[in-house]
């Protein structure tokens, strides 16, 4: 079973914005949404992972995203 087979990953509904003062002077404004890790129950139902859990869901999810569609050497 893939890591994608057993965690669901999403980025929840709400937006956090974040104002960044570079060292040059330039202001820089960052939206982002934060990511939600999920591990799906036998019952189909999904249970939020927070945490080592999370951080360790969402790694492995990654390594079958890269593992499935890998980087071609040429690409820049």
């Amino acid at each position: 079973m893939s890591a994608l087979d057993r965690y669901f990953v999403a980025h929840g509904p709400e937006q956090i914005e974040e104002i960044r003062v570079h060292e040059d002077g330039v202001i820089e404004t960052v939206t982002v949404k934060p990511i939600r890790v999920f591990d799906k129950r036998p019952d189909g139902s999904l249970e939020e992972l927070f945490g080592e859990a999370a951080t360790t869901a969402l790694t492995a999810s990654w390594a079958d995203v890269e593992r499935f569609n890998p980087q071609q050497e040429n690409d820049s």
